[in-house]
């Protein structure tokens, strides 16, 4: 089973380059009633100052039906303590010692207060991250992880027009830079074109 040092690191290294961290200590939210192994980080994309935080919630309890409710009640405090828009990025990770793969996949579909991701009994926190937000990218073509969407959009401009491949990384990096739509095509346009007016 993972346990929570373990998952923290791991949603640590996985959100390098991808999202900020919030140090510990700046998170000041609610913490559960029951006897409740938790761990609270927040994370907020990169490169994007209007992006809100994404609180995620991490519990470690035996499967009893007290410990469940209490991290739910939990889950329902912090959410009354989030300001709005953040209130619909929040998250719960919960290992549950002793479920059972029906009773994990039972509450992950139970969206109350947030949503969830129960780990399996035997998965590793690698595949448990692949379920949620955090999940692995890869550029289109690969099997590990998902695909990129914007690089895979990117691959298969490349693939019909190969004289995009030099503009590509930058393009990709004005794409992803948080300017308007009008200010972009007109970046993207001084990349291919310099500064030739092109009707």
């Amino acid at each position: 089973m993972i346990d929570i040092s373990e998952l923290v690191s791991a949603v640590r290294q996985r959100a390098e380059g991808r999202y900020d961290v919030s140090p510990p200590e700046s998170v000041d939210l609610a913490s559960p009633l029951a006897e409740i192994e938790f761990q609270t980080i927040q994370l907020k994309r990169v490169n994007q100052n209007t992006a809100g935080w994404r609180t995620v919630l991490i519990a470690a309890f035996p499967f009893e039906p007290v410990s469940i409710q209490g991290a739910f009640r939990w889950a329902a405090d912090v959410r009354d303590m989030l300001p709005e828009p953040q209130t619909a990025d929040l998250y719960m990770f919960l290992l549950i010692d002793g479920i059972a793969s029906e009773d994990a996949a039972r509450l992950e579909t139970d969206d109350r207060f947030c949503r969830k991701v129960v780990a399996r009994q035997e998965e590793d926190v690698s595949s448990f991250l692949d379920r949620s937000f955090l999940a692995a990218l890869a550029p289109a073509g690969t099997s590990d992880g998902i695909t990129d969407p914007l690089l895979a959009a990117l691959d298969s401009l490349k693939k019909s027009h190969s004289w995009v491949e030099p503009h590509l990384p930058e393009w990709h990096g004005l794409l992803l830079s948080g300017m308007a739509g009008a200010e972009i095509a007109d970046a993207l346009k001084r990349v291919a074109y310099g500064d030739e007016d092109f009707q």
